[in-house]
């Protein structure tokens, strides 16, 4: 494809939601291209070399690669160009519908009528005593060396956070190798499902709930890690532990840079994540022809990203003209399993989230036209 060539549709983003999205829009009959930054397309999914449960297409027993491969494969069939190594540096709103995509990385400009954001979240490294040592990263850093270029990053490691991600995480260590010491987590209790948190318990690994990292200890390189209750403030109690990686798998937040080029309103939605790009029941942002979709409109699950991924490929490919022949069965059936998937307490927080977003879309899009 020419730099100078315009698609239908831009898709940032190469992880479940974007490759949904794009072979949605592309079926629809819209010319669509993928770009993602990474070496590997499924994003965080694409990491995952444990079989996966639960509902959506994959999520049967398979792992993470082999359905990043089901969803490329999908996309390639339905006339999807995809764009590896390809970082976004500006995003713009041209005259006449269009929007310009440049990607530093390339050196070159790209024209889309619409464009789909699914590029995802990030996960935070806190600062403390010792951040700085080697040794001392994010969790998803050390799973992308693992899976992605075959290298390990140390062996005696602990894991702070205990939500699903950390606990598949040091599985995956685990399984490659590495001792994985501890968990810790400044909640009372482990936050990932018992599934996923009883095979580390069985092979020894500790599960350090109510406590807290203090500092990382070592010349360089780490050594020792020193941590410490939550309800005691006395140092004297504080316990060491030997290890030479430290890895930091915490609450994600959506991947806002790009949504921040294109000047997409934010809203901070806390449940969600934190500052959320302002969208619509259809993905749509308040900006006309930018979409999102997956993590990047709320930090929730691969099943959600999968569902919302379907929402935007149809609503984007209606924007350049293009219908689907079962949009209406597409949508419909996606927004029930969305409803599915957030039952319970916490899906019904994540969903008040939603709504809130959409509220204030309806506000800022009103305001607009009145204005």
């Amino acid at each position: 494809m020419d730099a100078t060539t315009i698609v239908d549709i831009a898709v940032v983003g190469g992880g479940p939601a974007g490759l949904t999205a794009a072979t949605i829009a592309a079926q629809a009959g819209a010319s669509v291209l993928v770009l993602d930054r990474e070496s590997w397309l499924g994003g965080l999914l694409g990491l995952q070399s444990q079989p996966l449960q639960g509902p959506g297409r994959g999520f049967d027993g398979s792992t993470g690669p082999e359905i990043a491969r089901a969803l490329r494969a999908d996309a390639v069939e339905a006339g999807v160009e995809i764009l590896q190594g390809a970082n976004v540096a500006s995003l713009s709103h041209l005259t006449n519908r269009l929007w310009a995509l440049t990607l530093n990385t390339l050196g070159v400009e790209f024209v889309a009528r619409s464009v789909v954001l699914a590029t995802g979240s990030t996960e935070p490294l806190p600062e403390f005593d010792g951040s700085d040592l080697t040794g001392v990263m994010l969790a998803g850093e050390a799973q992308a060396a693992l899976n992605s270029e075959g290298r390990m990053i140390g062996y005696d490691i602990v894991i702070v956070g205990s939500d699903n991600s950390g606990l598949l995480i040091a599985q995956n260590l685990f399984d490659a190798g590495a001792n994985v010491i501890a968990v810790v987590d400044e909640s009372p209790e482990v936050q990932g499902r018992e599934f996923n948190a009883a095979p580390l318990i069985q092979r020894g690994v500790a599960m350090l709930t109510s406590t807290r990292v203090v500092c990382a200890i070592g010349d360089d390189r780490l050594e020792r890690i020193r941590v410490r209750r939550s309800d005691d403030d006395d140092p004297d109690h504080d316990t060491e532990i030997e290890a030479d990686t430290l890895l930091f798998a915490l609450p994600r937040s959506p991947d806002t840079a790009v949504a921040e080029l294109a000047g997409c309103p934010p809203m901070d939605v806390e449940v969600l994540g934190g500052s959320t790009p302002v969208h619509d029941s259809s993905m749509a942002t308040t900006l006309p022809g930018l979409f999102v979709c997956g993590d990047a409109a709320g930090v929730e699950s691969g099943a959600v990203a999968l569902e919302s991924g379907r929402i935007a490929g149809i609503y984007a490919a209606s924007y350049v003209g293009h219908d689907h022949p079962d949009a209406s069965t597409i949508v419909h059936q996606a927004r029930g399993r969305l409803g599915f998937l957030r039952r319970g307490r916490r899906g019904e927080h994540r969903r008040s989230g939603k709504l809130a977003l959409y509220k204030e879309h309806r506000r800022t899009t009103q305001s607009t036209v009145t204005t």
